[in-house]
């Protein structure tokens, strides 16, 4: 009898881990779904995980709400609609997905087809940087800097930024810089603000590589040294920014670290003049008369040949 009982006692547990097993394997399945769906949006085959996205979403999975969003944000697999993004963005903000708030605190705070609301979008950063969103915490700190839908105050913004620094924001970390270097919320210290324009442009970001070289040239939280800061506006250059161009510009115009370069002066002041036609104005002014008309020419056709990604 004992053992007729426990013989009973087993298929009955199996029985119960099958039952358990049923209940658990759509969602596993979903999940599994879900990852092959990323993966081909990864690979640029958004066809292949839009019917996941969608079926997701509407069954009110919030991952699958905010991919939809994004395909529709970025017009991947499906026409571009950022009202229909906004939509989707919205409700899995709503059940909590962090960067789907994030995103829409930034369409509320840009206004993309809707109307402008700054106050909403910090609530929106605010309950997504309560998550530790990175990306959030940097803006909306960015609105405590400009005072935009919240009262201006540097020091929140600070701290902000330091939290989004600590998990590896490089941006937060470009702005974290420019409070330090103008004592904005912090005290005033330049070598700090060296210190994360360098970690922001070993993360890659070309704008800390113009910053970078900027404080080597005025040797402000560093001795000054214009051969290195010659060589991070060449990086910043090279990456397409603008400042960075025209700085490369002006110190082979001048000498300054480097040796003077009509040629490559103006190569750099052509591609500066693109997106900052003014402020190219002085470097033409200096270069005229150096260099030879065919000179010039073949130059021209040099820099809208050039392409930063090499």
């Amino acid at each position: 009898m004992l053992l007729a009982l426990a013989k009973g006692r087993f298929i009955a547990l199996i029985v119960f881990s099958f039952f358990l097993l049923c209940v658990h394997l759509p969602g596993v399945a979903q999940s599994l779904d879900m990852e092959m769906a990323k993966k081909a949006y990864a690979d640029n085959a958004y066809d292949r995980g839009l019917t996941t996205f969608r079926n997701g979403a509407k069954a009110g999975m919030k991952e699958a709400q905010y991919w939809l969003g994004l395909l529709h944000d970025r017009g991947h697999g499906v026409g571009r609609n950022p009202e229909i993004a906004f939509q989707w963005f919205k409700k899995a903000a709503e059940q909590g997905h962090a960067e789907a708030q994030r995103v829409v605190g930034v369409y509320l705070e840009e206004g993309t087809n809707i109307s402008q609301d700054l106050t909403a979008a910090a609530n929106w950063y605010s309950r997504a940087a309560e998550q530790n969103n990175a990306k959030a915490l940097r803006n909306l700190a960015q609105l405590y800097v400009w005072g935009r839908g919240v009262d201006r105050d540097f020091g929140k913004a600070a701290r902000l930024l330091q939290t989004a620094v600590k998990l590896g924001n490089a941006k937060a970390m470009r702005n974290l810089a420019y409070l330090y270097y103008f004592g904005k919320g912090v005290r005033g210290d330049p070598a700090r603000a060296r210190a994360l324009f360098a970690a922001a442009a070993e993360a890659g970001l070309d704008k800390a590589k113009y910053n970078l070289g900027f404080l080597y040239y005025r040797g402000e939280g560093v001795p000054r040294n214009l051969p290195i800061a010659a060589y991070h506006f060449g990086q910043a250059a090279e990456a397409g920014n603008a400042d960075a161009q025209l700085m490369l510009s002006r110190i082979y115009i001048l000498g300054d670290g480097v040796k003077q370069d009509p040629a490559k002066a103006f190569f750099w002041a052509l591609l500066g003049a693109v997106q900052k036609p003014d402020l190219a104005e002085w470097h033409f002014d200096k270069l005229r008369g150096q260099l030879k008309i065919g000179q010039m020419d073949r130059i021209r056709v040099q820099s809208k040949a050039w392409d930063p990604d090499g």
